[in-house]
Formats: C-alpha cells, sequence, structure tokens
C-alpha cells in the first residue's frame, strides 16, 4: 500500500495513491506525506520512480522492507542519514520484545515538500505510523498546520516511546527470574539471566546512538531537517524519555548480578544442605556399627 497524507481546511486526508502522475500533481501545489507499507510489484515501481530511481534509496527500500535487522551485525545502518542528491534518507530503530530483541527499521526520506516513509514490522502498517497520524488528524482539526518538521518530530517522540517500553517488558522478565531464582533456580535462570544482560547492552548501545542522533537533528546538524519552534519542544521530550531509560538500565543490570549471587547463595546453601545431611547419616551409621560390634563382643563374652 502506498497512503498519501495531505490537509484540506481542517481535515486531515488519506488517499492511496494509484499512480505517480496523481502523487505528483498534488504535490506540486501542497506538502504531502508519502507513506509505504507491504507494497505490490506495481507499487514498487511507483516508490522506484518517486524517488528519482536513485539506486542506493531503492535499494536501501528493498533491503528493509522484508525482516528485522540484526543489530550486532547491522547497527552501523540505524540512526543515520544519508544525503543522495535532492534527498536526505534517515534511518531509525523501531524495538520490539519478543522470544529476543528484534529490531525493525523506520526509513524516513525528505525532498522539498515532500516526505516519504516506510518500514516496522515486516508487513503491518506501522504501529508508529498510526499514532502519528491519529495525533496529526487531532492536530489538523483545531488549525494546526502540518509540515515535515512536525511529521518528524512526532515520529520521533513515538519511536522514543515504543522503545522505551521495550524497558517495561525487561523489567517484567526480571520480575520472573526473581521468582523462580527463589523457587528453583538452577543453569535456566543462570541462561535467562546472561540472555537478559544481552538484551540490555544491545538496546543500551542502540539508543545511546538514538539520542545522539536526535540531539544532532534538534541542533540542526543533518542537513535539510530543520525544526521550527511547534516540533523542537516534542523533540527535546523526546530525547528526556530515551536519557531517562538509558539511566535506569544501569539499575537493571545489577538486579540482574543480584540474581546470580542469589543463585549461588543458593546452591551454597544447597551444598550445606548436602553437607548436612551426610553427616547425619554418617553418625547414624557409625552409631549402628559401633552397635553391631559390641552385640559381637557379648556374644563372645
Amino acid at each position: 500500500m502506498i497512503w498519501m497524507y495531505t490537509t484540506q481546511e481542517n481535515v486531515f486526508v488519506a488517499t492511496d495513491v494509484t499512480s505517480l502522475t496523481h502523487l505528483m500533481e498534488v504535490a506540486s501545489n501542497q506538502w504531502v506525506w508519502v507513506d509505504i507499507y507491504d507494497p505490490s510489484e506495481k507499487e514498487r515501481e511507483i516508490i522506484s520512480e518517486l524517488l528519482g530511481n536513485e539506486p542506493e534509496i531503492v535499494e536501501k527500500f528493498k533491503k528493509m522492507m522484508d525482516a528485522p535487522l540484526n543489530v550486532r551485525l547491522e547497527d552501523s545502518i540505524l540512526c543515520n542519514y544519508e544525503k543522495i542528491h535532492e534527498y536526505v534518507s534517515v534511518t531509525i530503530p523501531s524495538i520490539t520484545l519478543d522470544e529476543q530483541m528484534l529490531v525493525y527499521p523506520i526509513v524516513l526520506t525528505t525532498k522539498k515538500k515532500m516526505i516519504i516513509t516506510w518500514g516496522e514490522e515486516g508487513h503491518s502498517h506501522s504501529k508508529i505510523i498510526k499514532t502519528t497520524i491519529r495525533k496529526l488528524r487531532e492536530g489538523v482539526e483545531v488549525g494546526q498546520v502540518l509540515n515535515s518538521s512536525l511529521v518528524i518530530s512526532i515520529l520521533f517522540h513515538e519511536v522514543a516511546i515504543k522503545n522505551s517500553n521495550v524497558l517495561l517488558c525487561i523489567r517484567e522478565r526480571i520480575d520472573q527470574l526473581e521468582e523462580q531464582a527463589l523457587e528453583t533456580g538452577g543453569k535456566h535462570l543462570v541462561r535467562s539471566v546472561f540472555s537478559i544482560k544481552k538484551m540490555i547492552s544491545d538496546l543500551y548501545r542502540l539508543m545511546i546512538k538514538e539520542k545522539d542522533f536526535m540531539l544532532d537533528v534538534d541542533n540542526s546538524i543533518i542537513p535539510i531537517i530543520n525544526l521550527d519552534e511547534k516540533s523542537k519542544p516534542i523533540v527535546a521530550e523526546a530525547i528526556e524519555i530515551i536519557g531517562r531509560e538509558i539511566d535506569f538500565m544501569d539499575s537493571y543490570t545489577r538486579s540482574l548480578d543480584s540474581l546470580l549471587t542469589l543463585q549461588d547463595l543458593a546452591s551454597i546453601h544447597k551444598v550445606e544442605a548436602s553437607i548436612n545431611y551426610l553427616t547425619i547419616v554418617l553418625v547414624i551409621g557409625t552409631a549402628i556399627l559401633v552397635a553391631l560390634e559390641l552385640l559381637v563382643v557379648l556374644e563372645l563374652i
């Protein structure tokens, strides 16, 4: 699907794009936001033409539409931008926690009065995009003027919120592990602890990059993307959200370290209990042997 979002007076208008000609006619007269997800082959051709058949951008588009990224191998393409002729292409991460941490790219391209977005969560319409659309629609209804700056700032804010929710999920998993440590423990607990510590390490690296990238946008370091006065506070709040979550990560790591300590203490307690049990058995066995010897002596007498 390719959706084109525009405004008409105080109405936020969404149109299904079926031809590049119609899209460019609309874009020649007003600001346009184009969002892409799960495109057909015909729509991919429209997108290639829309992007000016620039091979770098088209190749990035094809690569990022199909699957999540391996953050340890490909994090260099996240929280990054490229200037290709008249385009600026920006990539930001949308993080999801399932059995493992999945990172989906959201690619944002700006060109004059047009902004183009695609990506996140494979072939479903991005939750981040949906929330951004809802907020923009509410703003238009009360007379807010839309532009690329506002869309970018709200997108960044929604990305910050979604990624911060991953830490809440990690906190829930740590709580479950704490209960497990008190009840059973064992090798499974140790493996789970190190798995979560790896997630936190990857998340920390990503969120540091995300924060630095948004600071660059806020400080107008990235070409063409210039935030207006209404957009700057929104990005500043997104940066604050990310910074707060980064600060929390140390406490999560300490909680996991304490679980390993608790596991060690539990192991020591089990060893002590085993020693005590063996001691009792040994004492009883010794007493029985002594009694048997006495019986033998008495019989001989």
